[in-house]
């Protein structure tokens, strides 16, 4: 069972939308017109900067809020990086947007179900599951069990930022996604050669057999879920381009550097029973992760809020040679990731 279910009732979703409106126009304080389009903008100066606008389809059966980056005071077309539909009038879950409820503690998450578009087209949902680094959990719906992306919850002071920090990681994953697209299509004309593996082939193919998987998920979660996304991308960001990373919904990341392989586990707690699950992902994926890379050091990571008890600590460390690292979220929301330079 798992621990979100998803909001169906078109008055409350739209009395959820004018509430997620509201603390749009607070955060966002400068106006501008664009033809006949009224965006709000995070500030009045500088380069990409986060904006927001809300619209109402002609025949008033969908509304949304659409976000992207741009410059304030430049006339020139704004690009839309996220759209979150939703139904005003009958429920469809054809829409991206979604606001779920987190049964144990009764509060409201946004959510978007990975409805994406680019050049007139759709993104397969698949692909960014893949390449995304945000939260992904299942909910409850009138069509069964569902994979949907989780930002925060509504009432959050921090909401704003988390999805300032979605759209701009789905931007990269879009353009990421298409530019990886044209490549396999330039190379459907090319014969490898039989003795090579492309960088990551095999693994990513590992990577894959997990991506339609369900997770069991047990009662009592705690609403950190919302930001596992938000820790995982601080690690991807501190590695410079040079190196290769690997994700989705099984494994929370895999970092390939010149000399080393770094698995990533990310917990947002620290109690026994999420470090004894970090512990079995980290030796389950491990072996596959090594065969892959036999002249690369492999290094076991799981990141939590703070250390774990002496005894724990040691059998991690100690005895099954997994480092751990600690990180901080601030009031703002920002994850600091403590000890990764002296990891790399």
């Amino acid at each position: 069972m798992t621990d979100y279910v998803e909001i169906e009732n078109p008055k409350e979703i739209r009395r959820l939308h004018n509430r997620l409106a509201a603390k749009l126009k607070e955060a966002l304080p400068h106006v501008e017109r664009r033809g006949h389009t009224e965006v709000r903008f995070l500030s009045a100066t500088g380069e990409g900067v986060f904006f927001s606008h809300k619209w109402l389809s002609k025949d008033k059966r969908t509304s949304g809020s659409v976000f992207g980056h741009g410059d304030p005071g430049n006339n020139a077309p704004l690009t839309i990086d996220i759209q979150f539909n939703f139904p005003v009038i009958r429920f469809s879950g054809a829409w991206g947007g979604a606001f779920l409820r987190h049964s144990p503690t009764n509060s409201v998450v946004l959510a978007h179900r990975g409805i994406v578009t680019c050049d007139h087209g759709h993104v397969a949902k698949a692909d960014l599951l893949r390449e995304v680094s945000a939260t992904v959990r299942e909910a409850e719906t009138s069509r069964g069990i569902r994979k949907f992306f989780l930002l925060g919850e509504l009432g959050s002071a921090t909401l704003i930022g988390e999805i300032d920090d979605f759209s701009s990681e789905v931007r990269r994953a879009v353009k990421v996604i298409k530019a990886r697209s044209a490549k396999n299509a330039g190379d459907e004309h090319k014969t490898p050669p039989s003795n090579t593996l492309a960088p990551s082939g095999g693994l990513r193919q590992y990577f894959d057999e997990f991506s339609g998987e369900r997770q069991l998920k047990g009662r009592g979660k705690s609403i950190a879920d919302c930001y596992h996304g938000t820790v995982v991308r601080a690690i991807r960001d501190a590695f410079d381009s040079s190196t290769e990373t690997l994700k989705n919904q099984a494994i929370d990341l895999t970092v390939l550097t010149g000399k080393r392989v770094y698995l990533f586990e990310v917990k947002t707690s620290s109690e026994p029973q999420s470090i004894y699950t970090a512990i079995g992902q980290l030796t389950a994926h491990a072996p596959v992760v090594a065969k892959h890379y036999p002249r690369r050091a492999l290094v076991k990571v799981t990141v939590v809020p703070e250390r774990p008890n002496r005894r724990l600590y040691e059998i991690l460390t100690d005895q099954l040679g997994i480092r751990l690292l600690t990180f901080a979220r601030s009031a703002q929301g920002r994850i600091t990731i403590n000890g990764l330079k002296q990891l790399k």
